[in-house]
């Protein structure tokens, strides 16, 4: 399976941004361009993040507390929301609306809605930016965490209309204290070829439900390669600088 469409199938699937995303905002200085989407180039930016122990051992990647809603009960199943979640945005994605109407938009409005009522784009933005989360004014991280979320959901919004056929096997969960693990495995055609791809989501008990901050994918962290690749940006140039960057990602025009 090529990397570009195991990017797109995931980033499908989850509604979260794969690890082409991610390295596309770093493209124009240099980094590993998400076009490429290589799997040396994936297994590239999952290696420097893990070669990069300042910004992952930092305050900013310590899990966040369960806060008022408190530990989870026993029945509370992570494996079990996750296709609540899923099945319900099936639902909403086999709706064939043209994309000029105002049901497509109303379409639109509902996706962004599930998406967000499962993944947590501030535990995203906290530990993907690791240490240097800890530097940031409140106004900057809102404005990181509304920059990241956009992007995500343009990038997810932009796959709509190309969804690929597949299904994922739900197979284990595990749960330890407020954090939890999903095993999938997640079945698609690729050139005619089945094509069976190793997924992990990666969740937190918050506010009373359990939420993604992180998917893997055989064995590739999402969150990994985007502290990878924040973390390069804001080293070599600064935080605004990766925030300009990810604005203009955001200003580009939409492809077709």
């Amino acid at each position: 399976m090529t990397r570009p469409l195991l990017a797109r199938t995931v980033l499908l699937l989850t509604t979260l941004a794969t690890v082409a995303s991610a390295t596309a905002l770093a493209a124009d200085a240099g980094a590993p361009a998400a076009k490429a989407a290589s799997k040396a180039t994936t297994k590239t930016a999952s290696k420097a993040a893990k070669a990069a122990p300042a910004a992952e051992a930092a305050p900013g990647d310590s899990p966040t507390p369960a806060g008022d809603s408190g530990p989870p009960p026993a029945t509370a199943s992570p494996m079990a929301e996750l296709k609540k979640s899923n099945a319900a945005l099936d639902k909403v994605l086999k709706k064939d609306r043209p994309d000029w109407s105002p049901e497509a938009e109303l379409q639109r409005s509902e996706v962004r809605k599930l998406v967000g009522s499962f993944l947590d784009y501030g535990e995203l933005a906290r530990r993907s930016l690791a240490r240097h989360w800890e530097t940031l004014a409140p106004k900057q991280r809102t404005e990181f965490v509304s920059t990241l979320r956009e992007l995500v959901e343009r990038s997810y919004l932009r796959q709509m209309r190309s969804s690929p056929n597949y299904n994922i096997k739900y197979e284990k969960e595990e749960k330890t204290g407020g954090e939890a693990t999903v095993v999938a495995t997640l079945n698609t055609m690729a050139r005619g070829k089945k094509v069976a791809v190793a997924l992990e989501y990666k969740m937190l008990w918050k506010d009373g439900h359990w939420v993604v901050y992180d998917v893997l994918t055989d064995d590739q962290s999402m969150l990994e390669n985007y502290r990878a690749e924040f973390n390069k940006i804001i080293n070599k140039e600064s935080f605004d600088a990766l925030l300009k960057r990810m604005k203009k990602k955001l200003d580009e025009k939409s492809e077709d």
